[in-house]
């Protein structure tokens, strides 16, 4: 006989009635799901991706459900630093405030690929373009101590090897690419909401899904795919239900960063605790923004449905 998994996470909370969300990387997947649940529940949900067309089928999906909430989509492009900062300027024209946040775009690249403004994809994608939302959304007046965020990284309660690096060295960071860009990302991830609590006032935890039945694998090669495929998937709604939970337990607080995955909450892993890695990586993030914004490109905007 199997024994009970211990500190599950608490069943679905109350409904959400008057709140705003917001889901990077929600157009598909796991944000897909949540967004469908968290519009169940009352919500009036935002959701941002790349895909035009999977924004408008997610709408389509909505709206042919009978709800009490609302769900509109907007495509943006997370390679580029400028078209998150334009995106989350029309969010403050149309909003007054986001009480969730959802922070779940990313890709996983194994190739060298760097953006228009001169930063690793995956880095950039995974991870910078969160930061930069964040900062934007702070200095516009989103988010705060009404906010709940909620990031979706590789949290466990211990950091691997391979994902303990660090940020002091500008150089080493941008010198990261494909695999060691990727878990860059996921670690920065994790600093950051360690972080947020203090920087942004919200009340931040950071969420690690394990192997979800996604497209994030789209960008490896085949026998990395069949690899992974060995070991038992998740499906998205199943971690959707999860995170409704997690968004809705009353006992979560902004004092401090929470942690949880698919087996409940745990404590912040020590090499994450670290408030001198979490200022490093901060003004590694500044500088890399800064970089980007001074990258000559073309004028970006995004779409809104």
């Amino acid at each position: 006989m199997t024994a009970p998994a211990r500190n599950l996470l608490p069943a679905l909370g109350p409904r959400l009635d008057g709140t705003t969300a917001l889901i990077t990387g929600g157009t598909d997947g796991v944000g897909a799901a949540l967004a469908l649940q968290l519009r169940d529940r009352g919500a009036h949900v935002i959701v941002i991706g790349r895909s035009a067309e999977k924004a408008r089928a997610l709408i389509d999906r909505s709206d042919a459900a009978s709800s009490s909430g609302s769900l509109t989509a907007r495509t943006v492009d997370f390679s580029l630093m400028r078209s998150v900062e334009q995106a989350v300027d029309a969010l403050a024209d149309d909003i007054d405030r986001i009480d969730i946040l959802v922070q779940g775009v990313g890709v996983f690249l194994s190739h060298v690929e760097h953006t228009a403004e001169g930063v690793e994809l995956d880095f950039a994608v995974s991870y910078l373009a969160r930061f930069v939302l964040l900062e934007r959304a702070a200095t516009r007046g989103l988010i705060g101590p009404g906010t709940r965020l909620l990031s979706l990284a590789a949290t466990s309660p211990t950091t691997p090897g391979f994902a303990r690096v660090e940020f002091d060295d500008l150089d080493a960071v941008t010198a990261r690419t494909g695999f060691r860009g990727h878990a860059a990302a996921q670690t920065a991830n994790d600093l950051l909401v360690a972080a947020a609590s203090a920087r942004y006032g919200v009340a931040a935890m950071g969420y690690g899904p394990g192997n979800v039945r996604t497209g994030i694998l789209r960008a490896q090669p085949w026998w990395f795919r069949t690899l992974v495929g060995l070991f038992p998937k998740r499906e998205p709604q199943a971690v959707a239900e999860q995170l409704v939970s997690l968004l809705t337990d009353a006992s979560w607080s902004s004092e401090t960063a929470g942690w949880a995955g698919r087996r409940g909450r745990f404590e912040i892993a020590p090499f994450i605790a670290d408030e001198r890695r979490q200022r490093d990586l901060v003004a590694a993030s500044e500088e890399l923004h800064r970089r980007a914004l001074a990258a000559p490109i073309p004028a970006v905007g995004s779409t809104q449905f």
